[in-house]
């Protein structure tokens, strides 16, 4: 039997999340039981795509967030998640995240293509992903958007073939 394939945006989740209860820690969080939860099935793959902090030489905010990163990625593996991991660029002191959109985008038409999943939960409000979950669904395979309660994508929603809303109690159930 096919499995269902969960992809969490790893930042649109941390925010939208925070959104829905600021208090929430996210290092040790049960993503395999929100997966299970959203897809009502122990049948599917996990994948957590995010960009990579990197520790900057005399920067102790670096390394602390590089330390709480290594944690949750820690965390994610001893759940049987795949971590995918794009790369953080710094321009004009801020940080961007790099190459996690595009990574998502290829793993949903990539496992359309090749059949590797029956569905594809996508968690994550980017508009970004909109041609590739059209061509998924081009292919027959049914592409379903997992937003978060008071900030949904319509135009996500309008193009995905069902739609999972996240609110306060779904998220604080997968608190481990």
């Amino acid at each position: 039997m096919q499995k269902d394939l969960v992809i969490y945006d790893g930042s649109n989740f941390y925010h939208g999340a925070k959104r829905l209860d600021k208090n929430i820690h996210l290092t040790s969080y049960g993503y395999r039981k929100l997966a299970e939860k959203i897809t009502a099935t122990k049948n599917c793959n996990i994948e957590y795509c995010v960009g990579e902090v990197r520790q900057e030489k005399d920067n102790p905010k670096s390394k602390r967030m590089y330390s709480a990163q290594q944690s949750l990625f820690y965390n994610l593996e001893k759940q049987g998640v795949i971590v995918k991991k794009g790369y953080m660029l710094k321009s004009d002191g801020k940080y961007h995240e790099k190459g996690v959109d595009v990574r998502i985008a290829v793993d949903i038409l990539r496992g359309a293509l090749k059949n590797e999943y029956r569905m594809c939960f996508v968690i994550s409000s980017d508009t970004d992903l909109i041609p590739a979950i059209l061509d998924a669904r081009a292919q027959k395979k049914e592409v379903v958007y997992v937003g978060f309660d008071g900030f949904v994508s319509h135009a996500l929603k309008a193009n995905c073939s069902k739609t999972f809303i996240l609110n306060k109690n779904i998220i604080t159930d997968c608190v481990k």
